[in-house]
This record gives structure tokens, C-alpha cells and sequence, in this order.
């Protein structure tokens, strides 16, 4: 520990800086981890901080970015990355108080607002999602262009299987982007720590050391078992372990007791299960228990919890509404993805407050926003997992666990395991060695998966300025994949990617760059390489010009594996799923059998340009394309129909599409869903040769048709199940894959002018399914939902009067007005601020259109006709 960076007055920080932390923030002494990380973080060295949940991370990086923009790189700007819209925001807030006192701007990166992109570019410190920080470095790298210090936090989540590419990509790209930039990675205690540490070139300071000691026990009819504790002693001085006990209630509800036993020590517990049914049963089971102490011994608590359920049920639209405003009217609420961002928000603040007695969650909020608590239990230890019931994870386990014993709060936390079944004893022993003492589990790299690969070399080709094989090579083996596998491993996943991308004309060869070849031979006889300047890409040449950064080539060259012939993903039939490069190109390119050697360039086609920019996984764009070409073919022979939900089919087929999942009574014949499928079955556009993910398909284009044609949430959860917040987040992605889909029509190349009027005519349906499905409304609202403040259901009250334009809202007399304003739900402030946004309208009405542009031809279609509307029209090239 370095006593020296105790104090917070003793670092080497700006007076106002250090007397924010002390007066502001109160914060006067640094904990040992944090302490121990000042050499390392002040002196401008990559830092991985491993250290337990609630043990100060944040602070560490809010000082190592002070210190890099107040003092070592004035005028130099900071990215602090984060996993999840809702830490994001948290961060913000924190930073946004911060940068107030210290004259520093803040940036939020989580969305597409013009506003945010204004902000990302002149901000001091940017805050965003790893996917936000990926879509800028495509569009813009110059945003980074001044960095000088980066942070990632949550940092184990690189070993998560959809946000840990984009992670790793991130961290890479910036190290060859701003090799001279810090790093400080903030991490859970993950298994290879010093591997990581070696990947980055950073310190590791790594700690079991919490601000609150924390207490391990198991826990089996009702009898609490303490194992081990965390404590927050120093040296000899370590916290013993409490006593066993038992503690009173029913056998039949463990979690029962334990809230009755944490109201009597008056701390709040944090319930983990399964799932989300698991999450709002058990909310519903703890608040009858709690609801009938709460009225004996505190029913001015009680008062303020009913307040809260009757405020969120003013505004529920569903079942699930009603269910959480029951439960919090007894004290406790549950947390899952299902929830929407209004009653999220409530929740957490109320449990924030010390308002709400538990809460019960999914396991996903441990990796989210910051809501400790003085016990944690983990009902459920298993959870259903590629098909079958699966053990949790030790570092998934220890991060539900941690969240126990609040600083400032709480003198010691409490983390309890349930076990259930006939021999507790045995199983909590069991549960003990692997979770409590047990290893943790070492992060792996997850770029190696198809998608990851696939999407990000695609990007890097496009507009990583990274065109040649020797370029794309090295890039990805300074990935953390490239760190732990072979180079002659790594070559060849990329090589059967590059094929894939080749042949679905997503890139093209440019041929041999035989300049850029005779660099690397004069590179290698001597150290001058001034002719290696001119075609290096920006990352390389700001590289070359760091001390101790070394380029080093090799002419050798890498054959092809042999094309095979293999039939289409989309239309043979396949059990579960096959590898993207194994498909057979639809409307692709043969591949080419030539060798590619290190100088061999690569450029993207317009199809290529345009996934990118859209932020698509290249299968995805693949399936659209496919599904696209055969409504075209339709429109024109006018053999087949081309309907809003074959195409809301077609992208809930994707990859990119969260689908639905049918249950065992969906696929029953005959059930609601099953006559659905096969009522829509000639307006499908995309084939599905597995009948669990054909109905999963349609389940899901069922729910945007049902939220499209105005049903409320309350219909659509009785009829699919489907929870608010499931809805709008899958309304949020298909209106992104909309616009896609619009850019990829745009960019095929295969039609003939003749074709045009179709394309324009499938354009515009496409156009309109979007603004539809964004609104929730029917076609004829689009133009009254389009103004500001009016949604959907004003938009159908003012049908009801007979204001269906905005022209006839214009057209309205002060009689008219009055009785608008009159009525229930609106008011004379509300129809003053519509009748302003229909001035603006009109304004705006006479603007420009965009015209249509038909993309020049990239090559010969050659793909595989097995249905009506894959036979090539007369023309199509």
C-alpha cells in the first residue's frame, strides 16, 4: 500500500480538484486498492484494477482522468466506456457534477439523437456504450483524434458473448489509434487477471479488500451457515466469522423467513432468480408477509409505498403493471428487462431511498446499475441455458453476492446462498467449495464467434483504413484473441471470413498492391521505410511515429481453402443453425481460387459501405438482401403479395432481431399462433426450416402488427405474453432494421432500371412500415403523430373529431379550438403548443425529397433459384 496517496489533499491533483473530493463529496482518505493504483494511475501507466464491487473503482478513474486533462494533457479529451444505457447515465450524472466544479463538459453517448452527436464531439469527457463508441470510430474517428486517456469499466464483461467483441475491438482500435493514450481497465476479480494485464501492457493492482466487510454463508432449512468473510481489515486484524443460527418461519418459503429476519435487523434484502416469472411470484409471495408487519410496526412506511403503487398505476398499461404496483404496495418490488423505463426508474429510486424492503431481480442487474443492499440472497442457483438447466457462473455468482453491505451504510454485508434439495448439508458444502472458495473462471476472448467476426472485419475493411491482408492481420492479432491463440489459427478464421464477405459481395479484391508489396521488402533490408508513408493507414502512420513501436512485414503468402459448393442456409434444410461461411452466396460472387499474399487489397462495395454505416451484422444485411430481391420480383411479375408483415418477417429474421421464443402451447396445431403461421405462410419472404424458430419468427412480426395497428400493451400481453418493455425494446430494433433495410434495397445493384418504379414503390411501403411501427399507429395518424407531443392516442382522438391532417388542425376556428381545449386530457396550454408545431409543419412541408439513386452494377448475379421469386427478372443482372 502507498502510504503517501492516503490522503486526498496529498495527491497531485489541481487544489479545486482535490477540495471537490474532500468538501463535495466527502471523500478525505482513499481505500488500499485505491491507494495502491495511485503510482501506477498518475504516472500515466495502462492500469487494470481487479478489486471487488463497491471498493472504489470509479474513483481511481475519475482521478487518472483529472490528472491526464487538468495537469498532463491540458486540452486532450477522455472516453469513459461502460456496458449498459442505464450505467451510462449513471456515470454521467457523477461526471456531470464533477465537470460543473472543474469547468469540463460532459458527453453521453447511448443513442442517435443530434443533440448527443453534438455533444460527443466538443465534450472533454465522452461517456458511452461500447457499441456507441464503435459507431463513432466508424463514422468519425477524428473524435477521437485528442484522446489521452480511456476507461473502461466493467471491464469482465468483455468475457459476455454479445457486448465483449465490441469491447475488445474498442480498446484495440484506440491502442493503434492513440498508442501514446492511458488505459485503466476497472474489473471484478476474474481468473487470469495477469494475462489480461499483459494483453493491455498495464499494472495490475488486484485486491480482495472491501470498504465493508462482507460475510459468506450458505443457507438450508433455515439454518444460516457463515463460511467465509471479505473483510475490511488490514494485517492480523481479520473479522471472525459469526456463529451459525437458525432462524424462524415456514420451510416452504426459505425466502419468506429471511425477510421477516432482515425487517427485524431493518436492512434490505436483494432476492436473485431465475427468471423473470420467478422475479415477480416471489415479489408477490414477500410483500403479503411484509405488508402484515409493515402495518404493525410501521404503517407510515407502509402509507408511502401505496403512494408510490398508486402514482405507477395511473400510468400501467398491462398486467405485469398491475402485478408490480401490487407488490410495492407491500414493500417489495421485482427488477427484470421486462419492466419499462419509467417503472425501472421508480424502482430503483424507492430501493435507493431505503423506501422498498427487497427486491427481486433477474441476474442481469448485478451487471447493471449500483443498488447494494445490507443481504443478498441467491435463491437460484442454476438457470436454463442453451437447452438445459446450467450451474451460474462463479464470476456471475460473486458479482449477485457483492452487492451485499452498503458503504457508508451498512458496518458488514450479509451474502447468502439458498440450497435446496433433500441432503442441504452435502449441497452446501458443495455450494461452498465452488463459490466461496472455488477458482474464478478466466475471461476468453469472444471475437472468435461468427457474428463478432464477421461484423467487425467487415467494419475494419470499411472504414478502419485497414485494406491490405498484412494491415487486417496485424490488427486482429493485437486483439486479445490474437494474444491467446496461434497467428496460423487466427489467419485462417479470418481468410474463411474474408471468403465469406467476398462472396456475399460485401468486399471485393483490388488485386496485388504491388507498392505496398516493395515496402514490405524494403522495410525488412532496413530501417528507413520513408516509402511506407504513403499507403499506410492513419492508425499505422500516428504508430510508426511512437518510440518503441516496431512494424515488421513478411511476403509470405496464404492460400484459399477450396470453395464448397454448400447449399443455402436459407432455403435447405438444416437442424438449429449453419456457420455464415459456410453459406452459398445469394446473388454473390464465385470465389476466387487465386493466392492472396500479405499485399493483397481489399475494398468494400457499396453494400458493404452501407452495413456498416447502418451498424448491421453482415448476415443480417445478407437475409434482408435475399428477402428484399424476392418482393421486387413479386412487385414486378404481380405474382405473389408484398405485405407490411412479410417484411416485419423478413427483419425479425435476422440476427440483429431479438426474436421471440414459441412456448410448447404455441406450437400445439391449432393454437392461436400455429393457424397465424399458416395464415400469413404466401406472404413470407424468408424460409425457415426449423418450425421452433418459424414460429418464434411470426410470433414476433405478430406483436409489431399488433402495436402497429393500435392494440394497446394490455391486448397485446394477454394475447402473446409479451411484457411492455419487451415491447419497446423490439420496436426499437426494427425500426433501426427498417432504415437498414431501405439503405440495403438502395444499394443492390442486380435490378435494371426498368425495375425502378418498384423499387421506389417497396421503398416508400418500407418507409412507411417504419414511421408506423415508431408511433405505434395506423396509416392514417402518420401525420398527426409526426407533430411533437401528439401520440398515438391524441392522434386518434383528433381522427375522432375529424382532424386527420394537419392541414384540417390548421384550418380549426376559435370555437373549434375551445372545444378541443375542453376536453379531458388536453387543456388550453397543450392545444397552444399543437397549433405552434402545425405552423412548423407547414413550414417544413415544402422540403426537399431525396431522389432515388440507382447504385452501378458490382458484378453477375449467380445464385440458386429455388422459388418463383428467386428466378431473376428479365434485365436483372
Amino acid at each position: 500500500m502507498s502510504a503517501q496517496h492516503r490522503e486526498v489533499m496529498s495527491l497531485d491533483l489541481p487544489d479545486n480538484a482535490k477540495r471537490f473530493f474532500t468538501d463535495i463529496w466527502g471523500i478525505k482518505k482513499l481505500y488500499p486498492p485505491q491507494s495502491d493504483a495511485m503510482p501506477a494511475v498518475l504516472s500515466g501507466s495502462n492500469t487494470l484494477l481487479a478489486i471487488p464491487t463497491a471498493s472504489g473503482k470509479s474513483l481511481v478513474a475519475y482521478i487518472a482522468i483529472l490528472r491526464k486533462l487538468l495537469v498532463d494533457d491540458i486540452g486532450s479529451k477522455a472516453v469513459y466506456i461502460v456496458p449498459l444505457k442505464a450505467l451510462a447515465s449513471e456515470k454521467y450524472e457523477e461526471l456531470k457534477e464533477l465537470g460543473d466544479h472543474l469547468g469540463l463538459k460532459i458527453g453521453l453517448g447511448i443513442g442517435d439523437s443530434v443533440r448527443e452527436v453534438a455533444n460527443t464531439d466538443t465534450c472533454d469527457i465522452l461517456v458511452c456504450t461500447s457499441e456507441k463508441l464503435d459507431s463513432i470510430m466508424r463514422s468519425n474517428s477524428d473524435v477521437v483524434a485528442n484522446v489521452s486517456i480511456v476507461i473502461a469499466d466493467e471491464f469482465h464483461l468483455m468475457n459476455d458473448s454479445s457486448r465483449g467483441p465490441t469491447l475488445e475491438i474498442n480498446l484495440t482500435r484506440l491502442r493503434y489509434l492513440r498508442p501514446e493514450s492511458q488505459l485503466v481497465a476497472l474489473s471484478a476479480t476474474v481468473g487470469n487477471c495477469k494475462e489480461l494485464a499483459e494483453w493491455l501492457d498495464a499494472t495490475l493492482i488486484q485486491s480482495d479488500w472491501r470498504p465493508v466487510a462482507l460475510e459468506y454463508s450458505t443457507f438450508h432449512d433455515l439454518h444460516i451457515e457463515p463460511r467465509m468473510v471479505q473483510s475490511s481489515q488490514i494485517g492480523e486484524e481479520i473479522a471472525k466469522l459469526n456463529p451459525p443460527r437458525d432462524i424462524e418461519g415456514p420451510k416452504s418459503h426459505p425466502a419468506g423467513a429471511i425477510i421477516i429476519d432482515s425487517l427485524a435487523q431493518d436492512g434490505q434484502l436483494l432476492v436473485f432468480v431465475g427468471t423473470r416469472r420467478s422475479a415477480q411470484s416471489e415479489a408477490r409471495n414477500l410483500a403479503k408477509r411484509v405488508k402484515k408487519v409493515l402495518a404493525k410496526q410501521d404503517p407510515e412506511r407502509l402509507a408511502k409505498l401505496q403512494e408510490l403503487a398508486a402514482k405507477l398505476s395511473r400510468n400501467t398499461q398491462s398486467t405485469m403493471g398491475e402485478s408490480l404496483c401490487e407488490s410495492i404496495s407491500g414493500g417489495v418490488a421485482f427488477h427484470h428487462a421486462g419492466l419499462t423505463h419509467t417503472q425501472r426508474k421508480e424502482v430503483e429510486s424507492a430501493f435507493k431511498q431505503g423506501l422498498l424492503v427487497a427486491l427481486t431481480a433477474t441476474p442481469t442487474l448485478a451487471a447493471g446499475v449500483n443498488l447494494p443492499a445490507r443481504r443478498v440472497l441467491v435463491r437460484d442457483i442454476k438457470r436454463w441455458d442453451d437447452g438445459m438447466s446450467r450451474p451460474l457462473p462463479v464470476m456471475e455468482m460473486r458479482q449477485m453476492l457483492g452487492r451485499a453491505g452498503r458503504p457508508r451504510y451498512d458496518d458488514f454485508g450479509e451474502a447468502w446462498i439458498l440450497c435446496k434439495g433433500t441432503d442441504g448439508w452435502e449441497l452446501a458444502d458443495e455450494v461452498s467449495d465452488k463459490y466461496f472458495f472455488g477458482p474464478i473462471e478466466d475471461i476468453t476472448s469472444k471475437l472468435a464467434s461468427e457474428p463478432a467476426m464477421r461484423m467487425h472485419l467487415l467494419s475494419m475493411i470499411t472504414s478502419g483504413g485497414m485494406q491490405h491482408r498484412s494491415s487486417i492481420f496485424d490488427f486482429f492479432k493485437a486483439t486479445f484473441l490474437g494474444h491467446c491463440i496461434s497467428s496460423g489459427v487466427l489467419e485462417e478464421r479470418l481468410d474463411k471470413m474474408l471468403k465469406w464477405l467476398i462472396d456475399e459481395r460485401f468486399i471485393r479484391k483490388d488485386g496485388i498492391d504491388e507498392h505496398f508489396s516493395v515496402s514490405h521488402d524494403i522495410k525488412q533490408q532496413s530501417d528507413e521505410g520513408s516509402d511506407l508513408e504513403t499507403d499506410m493507414p492513419a492508425w499505422a502512420k500516428i504508430a510508426d511515429s511512437t518510440g518503441g513501436v516496431e512494424f515488421k512485414f513478411e511476403t509470405e503468402s496464404y492460400s484459399e481453402q477450396s470453395y464448397v459448393n454448400r447449399s443455402s442456409a436459407h432455403t435447405g434444410a438444416t437442424l438449429g443453425f449453419s456457420n455464415a461461411a459456410d453459406l452459398r452466396s445469394v446473388g454473390g460472387w464465385e470465389a476466387d481460387q487465386s493466392t492472396d499474399n500479405l499485399a493483397m487489397k481489399y475494398e468494400a462495395t457499396i453494400m458493404g459501405e452501407r452495413v456498416t454505416q447502418f451498424y448491421l451484422d453482415p448476415l443480417s444485411a445478407s437475409i434482408l438482401r435475399h428477402g428484399l430481391r424476392r418482393a421486387i420480383r413479386r412487385l414486378v411479375r404481380d405474382n405473389a403479395p408484398v405485405t407490411d408483415f412479410g417484411l416485419l418477417h423478413l427483419a425479425t429474421a435476422t440476427p440483429d432481431f431479438s426474436s421471440l421464443w414459441a412456448k410448447s402451447k404455441d406450437m400445439a396445431q391449432g393454437s392461436p399462433l400455429w393457424v397465424k403461421t399458416n395464415s400469413v405462410e404466401d406472404e413470407l419472404l424468408h424460409d425457415s426450416s426449423y418450425e421452433e424458430r418459424l414460429l418464434g419468427y411470426v410470433k414476433s412480426s405478430w406483436m409489431l402488427e399488433m402495436w402497429m395497428d393500435e392494440n394497446t400493451l394490455r391486448e397485446i400481453e394477454a394475447t402473446l405474453e409479451v411484457t411492455p418493455g419487451d415491447v419497446n425494446y423490439r420496436v426499437d430494433i426494427i425500426s433501426w432494421l427498417m432504415s437498414g433495410a431501405q439503405a440495403i434495397l438502395m444499394a443492390d445493384d442486380v435490378f435494371s432500371e426498368e425495375h425502378m418504379e418498384h423499387i421506389s414503390k417497396l421503398s416508400t411501403q418500407i418507409d412507411i412500415i417504419k414511421q408506423r411501427v415508431r408511433h405505434g399507429c395506423k396509416k392514417d395518424l402518420l401525420q398527426l403523430v409526426n407533430l411533437r407531443s401528439i401520440g398515438r392516442r391524441r392522434a386518434r382522438e383528433l381522427a375522432a373529431l375529424g382532424y386527420r391532417s394537419v392541414k384540417s388542425l390548421a384550418a380549426m376556428d376559435q370555437k373549434e379550438i375551445s372545444t378541443l381545449s375542453s376536453k379531458r386530457g388536453w387543456g388550453p396550454k397543450i392545444v397552444d403548443n399543437l397549433l405552434i408545431e402545425v405552423g412548423k409543419y407547414i413550414k417544413r412541408e415544402n422540403a426537399d425529397k431525396g431522389n432515388l439513386k440507382f447504385p452501378k452494377s458490382d458484378k453477375n448475379l449467380n445464385s440458386e433459384q429455388l422459388r418463383d421469386d428467386d428466378v431473376p427478372l428479365d434485365g436483372e443482372n
